[in-house]
């Protein structure tokens, strides 16, 4: 028998111990790394080269509007001014005019010198005055550290011309560090939710001449209401899904918390909204909105056997969801066999909130809870699989904040692995094949791309795993489709929501744990091949424009093969 040396064994454990330590910096490291490689890489295949840039200079659109490009300055930080306006000269559409506008205007132009095509306009003026001053058809509202793409105007000349319903234009971004471009920010589409947990629409948009003289959006504050108010009237904003822009540093003229916090709240408050809204960090919210009639709230879990589970999940319901209690529990019994499923069972039956009922037949996901469906009394459903065990005490609430809303379809949680790993943090279509989790496999503390693992914000689908919605939206789609017995079914429904104007919700506020497929496995076996594929080929048709399109709120400029938010 050989003798270990407890040197070696100590030594072994130590180097276990770091590599689990150690492990979200290298995955973070290397997803960095992996980024700024693919981005390079992005830059060179989907910018214009000097020819192409040539054939923009010399190109006519049918509407060739005039851009008047306003800049708030702030005296104490310009020296970004003179980029700013190399930039603009550099630009292909060349009928614009940058109008500065600051109330220290005599430093500023000592600090600029003379430009032919710059004016500059006291910011003190009344508000009447500076409209009149500015001319041009749409107006270009930049920040003093965005530095422009040479294609900027161009490109939203073109858009301007292919979307005449439009009246804000935003583009994606990305940051010059060192001299040197990283961190791209590729967007969402219109994003309500989103937009009310940060301003990502950013300092850089163009608006039609009547809403600037309508809104009067002489600040990054009113700029922030503008964006917020527009993304609710459908067509009006429309996104450019090209990187158009550069933030060069930081903005120390950006808004405050406090005036953003202010033009969030304002705007609920005119939509009649009953929310407050909480400062996560400076630029990141969360909005709390108020639940007026405490709805019951059915939580329907299919199950058969696996007892052991069952009980983690029901225990973590009861012990662990404090902050709500109007709500059921009822259980769909599917054909279990083990004595210690059905001992449970009596067990449960004690708590006035929990029943059981019986679904016979082969398990058909869809099916099964569609039948705990209408087997049910809650005003909202909530559907979840006995894998899943809650983590906070206001996890249920904070689900129901969102689905009580009118504008909301269905509405999903933070799910992570027995490991502390991210499984679910919303679902995008077009990616993977059909579907995938975003952040899959993402470190828990992780904020993810753009802080999207920390905010509420939209999504085209969440997981059935844990999807909450209203039962008239339930009804009002015939529930889940049970042409999908296992995979997709989830997806469909949201998407089907979607159609309607009831876009999903995602929060991070809501966290459980998830043992992914324990119940019922992973497709193993020929006939569950089989089944996945025809499952497969039927949500491809029936939803080839949006997998053609592209999710809207995953942004076409990244990975289709992974949900990683890597640019592709």
């Amino acid at each position: 028998m050989a003798i270990v040396n407890p040197l070696t064994i100590f030594k072994s454990r130590v180097i276990r111990h770091l590599k689990r330590r150690l492990q979200p910096f290298y995955i973070k490291a290397a997803h960095l790394f992996l980024e700024k490689k693919a981005y390079h890489a992005w830059i060179l295949t989907n910018e214009p080269d000097t020819a192409a840039l040539a054939a923009q200079r010399a190109y006519r659109f049918g509407n060739m509007p005039y851009f008047a490009v306003v800049c708030v300055v702030n005296p104490e930080f310009i020296e970004h001014i003179p980029d700013i306006i190399a930039s603009l000269k550099g630009q292909t559409y060349v009928r614009w005019r940058l109008y500065l506008l600051s109330d220290s205007t005599e430093h500023v132009r000592k600090y600029l010198g003379i430009e032919e095509n710059i004016r500059l306009i006291d910011s003190s003026l009344p508000p009447d005055e500076i409209i009149s001053a500015v001319d041009g058809d749409f107006i270009v509202a930049i920040g003093q550290n965005t530095i422009l793409c040479p294609f900027a105007l161009y490109e939203i000349t073109a858009s301007i011309n292919t979307s005449p319903t439009g009246k804000l234009f935003y583009s994606d971004e990305d940051a010059l560090i060192g001299g040197k471009r990283a961190s791209p920010h590729f967007k969402p589409d219109s994003s309500p939710d989103t937009l009310r947990s940060f301003n990502y629409i950013g300092p850089f948009m163009a608006i039609t001449r009547e809403l600037f003289v309508s809104e009067q959006p002489l600040s990054a504050e009113s700029g922030y209401a503008l964006a917020l108010k527009y993304t609710q009237e459908a067509g009006a904003v429309i996104h450019i899904r090209k990187v158009l822009f550069h933030t060069a540093g930081k903005e120390e003229g950006s808004p405050t918390t406090t005036t953003a916090k202010k033009a969030l709240s304002c705007h609920l408050t005119k939509l009649g909204v009953a929310a407050e809204v909480e400062e996560l960090r400076p630029g990141l919210f969360n909005v709390i909105y108020k639940i007026t009639d405490a709805p019951r709230v059915s939580i329907i879990i299919p199950n058969k056997d696996n007892a052991e589970l069952l009980a983690k999940c029901v225990k973590s319901i009861i012990y662990k969801t404090a902050a709500y209690d109007n709500y059921e529990i009822v259980i769909v019994e599917n054909g279990s066999i083990r004595k210690d499923t059905f001992t449970l069972y009596d067990t449960l039956k004690r708590d006035k909130r929990i029943r059981i009922i019986n679904w016979q037949g082969e398990f058909n996901y869809a099916r099964v809870n569609n039948y705990g469906a209408l087997e049910s009394g809650g005003a909202i459903l909530l559907f979840l699989n006995n894998d899943i065990e809650a983590v906070n005490a206001d996890w249920l609430v904070n689900m129901l904040r969102h689905a009580v809303r009118k504008d909301v379809g269905a509405v999903g949680a933070k799910l992570y692995y027995p490991d502390g790993t991210i499984q679910h943090g919303g679902i995008v279509v077009g990616v993977g094949g059909v579907a995938v989790e975003y952040h899959k496999g993402f470190d828990g503390s992780s904020a993810g791309y753009f802080n999207r693992l920390a905010i509420v914000h939209n999504v085209a689908a969440v997981t059935g795993a844990c999807l909450m919605l209203r039962r008239e939206l339930f009804d009002k789609v015939n529930g889940f489709d049970e042409s999908y017995a296992l995979a997709y079914n989830d997806v469909d429904l949201c998407l089907r929501l979607m159609e309607l104007g009831y876009p999903a919700v995602w929060t991070p506020f809501s966290q459980l744990i998830h043992s992914e497929s324990r119940t019922r496995g992973y497709e193993v076996t020929q006939a569950q091949r089989q089944r996945l594929n025809e499952e497969s080929v039927r949500f491809t048709m029936r939803w080839r424009h949006i997998l053609d399109e592209g999710d809207p709120y995953y942004n076409p400029n990244l990975s289709r093969g992974r949900g990683d938010f890597t640019p592709g």
